[in-house]
């Protein structure tokens, strides 16, 4: 607590009674009456003293007894350490011996003195060495002034400038200090040290939804909670916005660490009362720990950084504990940096599209733009794998505009008869929040001459609650450009009916986690109602992501949604892809009728006899064995199956077909004695898109196209497809089809439309006009 100041001046010699010093002054030396001196001690307006060579108190002033609360009765020989406080009397007694031995003539210090009553009052005392009649030093006269609140002042300052003014938990300097000196002492104790770096999960939410005032109550609320959870050595930090840091030492090993976030992760999480809401808080927690005096506080605290974003990227309201691979992980994201700056400057990107499609009749009404690398080495990567890199390494506004410009491009160029019209293209939080967004959307329009009608731009929910105000000025400007606006995955964040209302969206994005569950989950099936009512009573048209399945379609259909895109249709691919697929994807109307299979059956056998030369066998009983079905759509089943089986069964083995029925199914069936598939194949075969390679023994690339429309056409007649397959033993496939329109209503709902592609004269026609390569083998 003391701190003095010494000027050195030895006293001198003097026959005078008294005799003060003046050596800095130009005065000189002069000796003082002793009435002088009397008046100017006693009536002076700080306190003095004086001592005698032992310390005790011979003569005091009023100021003095007022400042103390003493009479000076009381004072008279009192030892001065009597009234100095307890933990400054060590420090000050060598000073006095310095006095006193003549060693110093002044000095100047801060100390404390006690009060009559018991509270420490801060002074600052100059004394001084007074010469006796030999001229040794025999007293010491001080004055002393009270600076109590200037070091209340001072002590005030100091705490701010350690210490955060919201929440009075130590700041990031002084939580460094302590960390500091926790390491060093880590060499003299046989402990561990662990560093906790605190990240509340979307915590703006807090702020955008109840007012910044709410969220500051909230965060001295999660401090308290934190303070609850740690002992009363632990050191916790608040380093800013909703991050804390957690300093623990005299750990037995990580397991106490890991028991110390766990008790976090539990106190955060219990319900917050926001005015007559109760919310619920998560937050993600790194864990740094070392038993090594050695480490560096900086590196120290790094790790516990890494960890936590580590816990944020798996999913939040966890704690994870930091390990060498993420720091190799940091190296590699450093080398990835690199490598996607020379992906867009050397043009590696690649866009690709996934078709939306209209619900109530399956035809394409627009793309999306998803953007690829093909990394030289890594192979194609899709965008979860970089696009967040972009973010955080300031490439995304490069990265963005490319993928806007290119995608602009390729529809604009596309000819008028291709039936996308609109293209959606996803857009970031940077990209939103940055300046020169609309700049670069104009320009891209401009470029590619694109009406603006024609761009969706797709903003995911979550984005647009970072800041729901920034977000309706940013897609009122937005708007101006002519574009159209999506909330993309929407569900999964925090918006509420009223944002939604004032947000200048035309389209709402219904999560594909919530379309996954429909048909199977009555929840999923209340969800994606609800958003697709609201949705549609705000004059917002509904597309539904990631249909996989014929029953989410009818679902979706069921509760009238306008579009939906998934691999239902087709996976993204780049444009000459979608270019074959769509073309053989136009809609026609299924006009379902009684219909002769056995009749058809046979006279497309004799057109295929006719055509290829091969021997194909019916193995029917005559007679009428009538489907309610389209002739058309049988046409193009048969044409598919047969040519199929031909291609895949040896020249000198017959193509089986039979027919048959029972009350409510027409059957027909269609065998090879080919090579088979395996189980995989088996289950894979219906698959649009599926592509068997030469090493499943396959001769036809692409097969899984036809039986994909085969599916496709029996399950829209109201009838299922079925395979039976062995390696080495050749493949069966069999449609039924109901009897009568009735069992067709009661057995399946149309869910999507058939695809015309004409009737051909061969498989090898069917397949080029399907836009699948047909190669032989040996």
């Amino acid at each position: 607590m003391e701190s003095d100041h010494v000027a050195s001046t030895p006293p001198r010699k003097t026959n005078a009674l008294v005799e003060v010093s003046f050596a800095d002054s130009p005065i000189g030396g002069y000796v003082v009456g002793e009435e002088l001196l009397r008046h100017a001690f006693e009536d002076a307006s700080i306190g003095g003293y004086i001592l005698s060579a032992d310390g005790r108190l011979l003569r005091v002033n009023a100021e003095l007894c007022r400042l103390l609360g003493y009479e000076p009765a009381e004072l008279l020989g009192v030892n001065i350490a009597d009234i100095t406080h307890p933990e400054d009397r060590f420090s000050a007694a060598p000073r006095q011996a310095l006095l006193r031995t003549g060693q110093l003539e002044r000095i100047r210090s801060e100390t404390r003195l006690v009060h009559k009553d018991g509270h420490p009052i801060d002074i600052e005392v100059a004394s001084f060495a007074i010469g006796g009649l030999d001229g040794t030093p025999e007293y010491t006269i001080a004055h002393v002034q009270d600076v109590t609140q200037r070091k209340a002042a001072e002590a005030r300052i100091a705490h701010l400038a350690m210490h955060d003014t919201l929440t009075d938990l130590p700041n990031r300097a002084l939580f460094l200090d302590r960390l500091g000196q926790a390491l060093w002492r880590l060499a003299r104790v046989d402990s561990l040290l662990a560093v906790l770096f605190i990240d509340l999960d979307r915590f703006k939410q807090v702020n955008d939804g109840f007012g910044h005032e709410a969220g500051d109550r909230a965060l001295i609320e999660v401090a308290s909670r934190l303070r609850g959870a740690l002992r009363p050595e632990d050191t916790l930090a608040r380093f800013g916005g909703d991050e804390f840091t957690i300093l623990c030492k005299g750990l037995r090993d990580e397991a106490a660490a890991r028991a110390v976030a766990a008790r976090i992760l539990e106190a955060v999480a219990a319900p917050l009362r926001m005015y007559d809401q109760l919310i619920t808080l998560s937050t993600s927690i790194g864990i740094a720990v070392t038993r090594e005096a050695a480490t560096d506080r900086e590196a120290m605290l790094h790790d516990a950084d890494l960890a936590m974003y580590q816990a944020k990227e798996l999913g939040r309201n966890r704690f994870q504990v930091y390990d060498a691979s993420m720091r190799e992980l940091t190296m590699a994201r450093i080398d990835q940096t690199g490598a996607l700056r020379r992906a867009i400057e050397e043009r590696q990107l690649r866009v690709y599209f996934q078709p939306l499609h209209r619900v109530s009749d399956g035809s394409m009404t627009g793309v999306e733009a998803l953007v690829r690398w093909e990394h030289p080495s890594l192979g194609v990567l899709g965008p979860e794998e970089f696009v967040q890199l972009a973010e955080e390494t300031g490439q995304i506004m490069a990265l963005g505009s490319w993928v806007l410009e290119e995608a602009c491009r390729q529809v604009a160029a596309w000819a008028p008869g291709f039936t996308p019209r609109e293209l959606s293209v996803n857009i970031s939080a940077q990209q939103l929040t940055h300046p020169n967004l609309v700049a670069v959307i104009r320009t891209a329009l401009d470029t590619t001459h694109l009406d603006p009608s024609r761009l969706c731009l797709e903003i995911t929910e979550s984005v647009l609650m970072e800041d729901a105000e920034s977000s309706i000025d940013a897609l009122r400007a937005l708007k101006e450009l002519g574009v159209r606006l999506a909330i993309d995955d929407f569900g999964t964040g925090y918006s509420s009916l009223s944002y939604l209302r004032r947000f200048p969206v035309d389209v709402v994005k219904i999560d594909r986690s919530f379309v996954a569950g429909l048909s199977v989950d009555s929840a999923s099936d209340a969800i994606v109602a609800a958003v697709v009512n609201v949705a549609h009573a705000l004059g917002f048209s509904v597309v539904a992501e990631g249909v996989e399945t014929e029953e989410q379609l009818v679902a979706l259909r069921a509760l009238r949604c306008d579009c939906a895109q998934g691999y239902y249709w087709s996976k993204p691919g780049p444009a000459a892809t979608l270019e074959r697929w769509q073309q053989s994807q136009h809609p026609v109307t299924v006009t379902s009728s009684e219909v002769d299979i056995y009749s058809l059956v046979a006279q497309r056998i004799d057109a295929l006899r006719g055509s290829t030369g091969r021997m194909v066998l019916l193995q029917s009983p005559q007679g009428l064995h009538s489907a309610f079905a389209d002739p058309a759509a049988i046409k193009i089943i048969l044409d598919h199956l047969l040519g199929n089986a031909v291609a895949f069964s040896p020249p000198d083995r017959p193509v089986v077909v039979s027919t048959g029925c029972d009350r409510r199914w027409v059957r027909m069936s269609v065998a090879d004695f080919g090579i088979g598939m395996t189980a995989e194949q088996t289950a894979r075969c219906f698959e649009q898109f599926w592509q068997a390679g030469e090493s499943d023994g396959l001769r036809v690339h692409g097969a899984g196209i036809g039986l994909y429309i085969v599916r496709s056409l029996v399950e829209a007649m109201g009838g299922h497809v079925a395979v039976k397959s062995a390696m080495g033993k050749g493949s069966t496939f069999t449609v039924a089809l109901p009897r009568t329109a009735r069992s067709a209503s009661r057995a399946h709902t149309s869910t999507g439309a058939a695809l015309d592609v004409g009737e051909p004269s061969s498989i090898q026609e069917f397949m080029r006009q399907i836009g699948v390569p047909m190669r032989k083998t040996g």
